[in-house]
């Protein structure tokens, strides 16, 4: 490191710009100073900015990790009307399985799994092909079955309900 040497008692100075020496506190005048700032190493002069290219581009991976947590957390707070539609098309699958699986009239029903929406718009479409899920009979046996649920997602009703092929009395009842 390139240092310049003190007037007064030759001591080798490395700090860019002091006024007095920090051994013999002798004062070096500004001439003195402009003359020898030339040996003094790049390293050790003041930096004209405060932040240099790592300190801004940590900057920039904090900023962006804040935007991204911003927007997660407006996402999450603030949904939008597809995650709206998505959300009440969901709660009327589990109402549609649980009033399923209620049918069983022996107990030892299965609960239909996740069944696609084929419904369109407000409405909603479930099926459940034969054996996707079974019910007991009153022997004990499995027996395979099949079911459809059809609805409207606005109105939270089930509408049309199919079990095995035959069509089930559906007092309207909405969806929790």
């Amino acid at each position: 490191m390139a240092s310049i040497q003190c007037p007064g008692c030759k001591a080798h100075i490395t700090v860019p710009g002091l006024i007095n020496c920090p051994r013999c506190q002798t004062f070096m005048d500004p001439p003195f100073l402009r003359e020898h700032q030339g040996q003094l190493s790049a390293a050790a002069r003041p930096k004209a900015s405060l932040l240099g290219p790592r300190e801004w581009l940590g900057f920039g991976v904090l900023a962006a990790i804040v935007l991204l947590v911003g927007v997660a957390v407006y996402r999450t707070a603030v949904p939008s009307a597809s995650q709206l539609h998505d959300r009440a098309v969901a709660s009327a699958l589990l109402a549609c399985q649980q009033r399923i699986a209620g049918l069983a009239e022996f107990g030892g029903a299965e609960t239909p799994p996740y069944a696609k929406n084929w419904g369109k718009g407000d409405e909603f479409y479930f099926a459940w092909p034969t054996g996707s899920f079974h019910f007991e009979n009153g022997f004990g046996a499995s027996l395979p079955m099949s079911a459809s649920c059809v609805g409207f997602v606005t109105t939270s009703e089930i509408r049309h309900l199919t079990v095995n092929g035959r069509d089930i009395n559906v007092v309207p009842a909405t969806v929790d």
